[in-house]
């Protein structure tokens, strides 16, 4: 059975090693010549000045010039998982159970239970290789980071969807939802579309509604415009900057929830009503005279790993549902 499944998927899954192993090289080498000519171009290390500083700008540019479309590789790792899902995953029983082909197997003594389970467990395997092989290089894609997240100060939460044990979930995630559509509508083109649409649901739902509140998120208050003069010079922020903001609310002053609605409306009071003569033109000012404090909220970067490990645990029970229920898809429905 393990022959005859390697036999009858055999190009998919040299397919997907081999994609795998192209781009985890190309993309340690590609992220190695972009540090690189960083460092040479001096691009971390130019000093902005608050005017601009059009040296830096120019570094920028050359920098980006010779590195170029190397540049969105980055691109290329949110993108596997859905292909994945898509290409892989939807044909898998689909391609069977559209042509017929699943009969000669359930004809030759092989259980429908022993064939689904082989061979989704074959390709699974395989496409985990695949999957480890690209993680252990997905990081490396922070070197690209000037362009695509516009600083030089460089958050592991900006690669946490093409490196860990989170990405390699998505995959096996990516290739069981496809897998289980496919079996579900019989037909090929269907599981490929649908497999890829619920994917990509479930991939944003995730994203915005669980993975910023794994934990409770840190709350720190937004401080007023400190003056100097006429006009604002700086904002005091208390967020580090290798934390990733997931939000913001407002309490009043004995630490209650204030509505979003209050606070919207107060801020469009304040646009109305403009600043007078002699008082202090900022807003968060005008929120705290009238007993509201905004608060950013935040998920420290000594969380990265735990929230890992959380998403790719969600993501791999995700995965054992679905193979388990294409299985019992598989044996319940009639030839």
């Amino acid at each position: 059975m393990l022959w005859l499944t390697w036999r009858q998927h055999r190009t998919e899954l040299i397919g997907v090693l081999a994609t795998a192993v192209v781009l985890a090289v190309v993309t340690a080498f590609a992220a190695a010549f972009a540090q690189r000519t960083r460092l040479e171009l001096g691009v971390d290390t130019c000093v902005a000045l608050p005017s601009g500083n059009a040296n830096c700008v120019n570094l920028s540019q050359e920098w980006r010039n010779r590195v170029g479309l190397l540049l969105y590789l980055f691109q290329g790792f949110y993108l596997v998982p859905a292909l994945v899902a898509s290409y892989i995953g939807g044909p898998l029983f689909a391609r069977e159970l559209e042509r017929g082909t699943h009969r000669l197997a359930w004809t030759q003594g092989i259980g429908r239970i022993r064939w689904g389970a082989t061979t989704i467990g074959v390709v699974l395997a395989v496409t985990l290789v695949g999957a480890v092989a690209l993680a252990a290089v997905g990081g490396e894609t922070r070197n690209f980071g000037t362009l695509l997240f516009g600083t030089a100060v460089y958050r592991p939460w900006d690669t946490f969807d093409v490196e860990g044990p989170a990405f390699i979930s998505f995959v096996l995630f990516g290739l069981a939802v496809g897998a289980f559509v496919g079996a579900w509508r019989r037909r090929i083109l269907p599981g490929m579309f649908y497999g890829l649409v619920l994917f990509g649901l479930v991939r944003i739902g995730v994203w915005a509604e669980l993975r910023p509140f794994y934990e409770p998120p840190i709350a720190v208050l937004q401080t007023p415009f400190v003056f100097t003069g006429t006009f604002p010079s700086s904002v005091v922020s208390r967020v580090p900057t290798d934390a990733w903001q997931v939000g913001y609310d407002a309490v009043d002053g004995q630490g209650r929830f204030v509505p979003q609605a209050r606070v919207t409306a107060l801020n469009e009071e304040f646009q109305r009503v403009g600043c007078s003569p002699g008082q202090r033109c900022d807003n968060i000012f005008y929120l705290n005279q009238h007993d509201v404090y905004p608060r950013l909220l935040y998920q420290p970067a000594d969380r990265y790993w735990r929230f890992q490990l959380y998403e790719a645990g969600l993501y791999l029970i995700l995965t054992v549902v679905l193979v388990a229920g294409t299985l019992v898809m598989l044996r319940r429905r009639d030839a």
